[in-house]
């Protein structure tokens, strides 16, 4: 029964991809073009000083992990609200594996999709800007899923929003901009600031992708609080997608739209 449901959500997803092939590179392109105009932009402001970073390193490392919250925090908030408008959302529910489990085989599906994504769109940048890059994948990957863990538990709570409040695209825009907020907040100053989820991923993933450092080189006390934040932000977002879930089961929110 898991496995079925596991292969039928991969081919569901891989068909809706392969369908809709003109969105996911108008995606890969929007994604590009952003990163090549703050690049620009940073040449032109004081030798590279903006938001993301005070160097061309912390640019790069900085947009890469927005890249990935971005799409790791997004991805569940839409689905819900896309299989609510098309009324399939509750047949998931109906489910024998539940849609809890349904929601884990479609975020493993765009986790393998967005990280391929990423990637090429790192390279590209590395062309554009002629920053060396550090692709070691048995250090990046795990860091990767870290930043896409932590950005899944901000969307499981985007998600139960979703659930009971149903039109909530404005404010996944809102999240989006507020994402870049967490890259900004200096930890000499606010030393709490690297409990913040994704400050850390940033951090560790500028130390491999830039510096060229590999995983078991990073300090290790960076390492365990970059895992207890996972942890701790998908707990929380699972936990207020569940209590979502329970006030719109309540309302009978689960069956309309």
């Amino acid at each position: 029964m898991w496995l079925i449901a596991l292969r039928s959500s991969l081919k569901q997803n891989f068909t809706m991809m392969r369908r809709y092939l003109f969105n996911a590179l108008s995606g890969f392109a929007t994604l590009y073009m952003v990163f090549a105009l703050l690049f620009m932009g940073a040449k032109s402001i004081s030798g590279g000083a903006i938001f993301l970073g005070n160097t061309l390193e912390g640019l790069f490392a900085g947009y890469v992990t927005w890249m990935l919250a971005i799409l790791g925090c997004t991805d569940l908030a839409w689905n819900v609200t896309n299989e609510a408008q098309t009324g399939t959302f509750e047949q998931q529910y109906l489910s024998p594996v539940g849609y809890k489990w349904i929601a884990v085989y479609n975020g493993l599906f765009n986790f393998l999709s967005n990280s391929l994504m990423v990637m090429v769109i790192t390279l590209s940048m590395s062309l554009t800007t002629g920053q060396k890059v550090h692709l070691d994948m048995w250090s990046i990957l795990p860091i990767m899923l870290s930043v896409y863990l932590q950005a899944t538990g901000m969307g499981f709570a985007l998600a139960g929003l979703a659930l009971i409040y149903k039109r909530v695209q404005a404010f996944f825009q809102i999240v989006q901009f507020a994402i870049i907020g967490l890259f900004m907040i200096p930890w000499d100053r606010f030393p709490w600031a690297k409990f913040l989820p994704l400050a850390m991923g940033q951090r560790v993933l500028q130390r491999v992708l830039m510096n060229g450092d590999k995983l078991w080189e990073v300090p290790p006390s960076e390492l365990l609080v970059m895992a207890i934040v996972t942890f701790v932000y998908l707990f929380l977002g699972t936990a207020c997608f569940s209590l979502a879930e329970s006030k719109a089961r309540e309302k009978g929110l689960l069956g309309q739209y």
